[in-house]
């Protein structure tokens, strides 16, 4: 199946399939995004240890490192829908179980929250690469593009209201009634998956076939099964380009989630309220930027549109740090950032929204399991470890520089890839 040419269908036609798919994704995200605001915030206060917070940071992409075989191996084998449908109801479990032990043995509550982010992370791994991997069984081509751009405009939105009535809510209850909260959210999802019909559409395989026979493959290890995952990938070499560019970028886009902070705290000197303004606005951008992209018409295969976006990308990131050339006052820089973080925001759905189309169209159903979880995995590990690169540079090195080299060097690698 290639995704080349205009959709002719009506844009915001939604049938029942996405109502209900949409509504499950906005619940989760929603309660997952304010009971992480609220567990990151109890720890913190509880502890007054960034050590303490940063244990709790570094938690998910650990425990994802670990099960991406075992996720893979799962999910190209089993029955998606169940896999989703179990993650959900141990995640729920989880939580019952949370706020129960917490509300007996509130002294032990690190022990508890750390168990319980790992338990989350393990539900949502098999979770979200399980429903990942349905996408093109669940939604026809016309429908992927509308689905993923209001998908992310509602992931968007969940992450941008989650902090703020998270925080209402955190002075309201205890961090036991916020599990209990997160529990409701879970049980609207719960109920969204289960009534989508995970056999909507019948399923072709896009890329040639590998040499893998099905009786080879079940009889395989995990660990086997894993690297014929590995094995699939090398052999799609747009594919493997793919991952590879998308992985940098999260390498790379590191600068602005450090640096951005720093630069308009530290070196700007913004108020709080300014601040907060710059950072609803890169929410506001990605809403606006998943409406147009459900709206229109794409007739330039996905890939290159994605591609052609990070170009853009990579330009806004090399005159971030142009307010720190000038003296400006602060309520220009704010002006300046809000700008930019709209247009960031709106650029990188039409960065992310074609990637993840292509990739639910175009890979071997058998090996979609195996292809999302090493992708997640890696984009998950690159995003601390670029953390820790960047926030070494920008403690020692001028921010404009840092931002304009890394933009250089993000432009270089894209434009060769597209134009050798």
């Amino acid at each position: 199946m290639k995704f080349v040419g205009a959709w002719n269908e009506k844009k915001f036609n939604l049938g029942p399939q996405i109502w209900k798919y949409l509504i499950s994704r906005f619940a989760g995200v929603f309660g997952s995004s304010m009971l992480s605001f609220a567990l990151g915030l109890y720890v913190l206060r509880q502890t007054g240890s960034a050590l303490g917070m940063g244990i709790t940071l570094i938690t998910g992409p650990l425990v994802s490192l670990v099960l991406t075989p075992f996720v893979g191996y799962v999910v190209d084998t089993m029955s998606h829908r169940k896999i989703v449908i179990v993650g959900q109801l141990a995640s729920m479990l989880a939580l019952l179980s949370f706020g129960i032990v917490i509300s007996v043995w509130p002294e032990q509550y690190y022990i508890q929250i750390i168990s319980l982010m790992v338990i989350l992370q393990v539900t949502d791994n098999f979770f979200g690469t399980a429903l990942q991997s349905s996408m093109i069984s669940l939604f026809e081509g016309a429908e992927l593009q509308r689905v993923n751009g209001l998908a992310q405009s509602l992931n968007a939105t969940a992450s941008f209201l989650a902090p703020i009535i998270g925080a209402v809510v955190y002075t309201l209850v205890s961090i036991g009634s916020f599990a209990f909260i997160e529990l409701g959210f879970e049980l609207i999802a719960l109920a969204g998956v289960m009534m989508l019909n995970f056999d909507a559409q019948s399923v072709t395989n896009a890329e040639p076939e590998t040499d893998v026979s099905a009786e080879q493959e079940e009889h395989e290890s995990i660990w086997q099964n894993f690297k014929v995952g590995f094995g699939y990938i090398r052999t799609q070499k747009l594919l493997l380009f793919v991952i590879s560019v998308s992985t940098l970028i999260n390498f790379f886009f590191a600068a602005i989630n450090v640096g951005q902070p720093f630069i308009l705290v530290d070196s700007l000197r913004l108020s709080n309220g300014q601040y907060g303004m710059t950072e609803s606005a890169f929410a506001i951008g990605m809403v606006l930027g998943g409406v147009l992209f459900s709206a229109m018409n794409l007739k330039q295969h996905f890939v290159l549109v994605s591609f052609k976006n990070i170009i853009i990308v990579s330009i806004l990131l090399g005159i971030i740090g142009v307010p720190l050339l000038f003296n400006w006052s602060s309520n220009v820089n704010t002006i300046f950032y809000v700008a930019f973080n709209m247009l960031i925001g709106t650029i990188l759905v039409f960065v992310n929204s074609p990637v993840g189309i292509y990739m639910q169209a175009n890979i071997d159903p058998k090996f979609q399991g195996r292809v999302f979880s090493i992708m997640s995995t890696l984009s998950m590990l690159l995003m601390p470890i670029g953390t820790l690169f960047y926030g070494v540079l920008f403690d020692h090195l001028n921010g404009a520089l840092i931002f304009a080299v890394t933009g250089l060097i993000l432009l270089l690698i894209v434009s060769t890839a597209l134009w050798p």
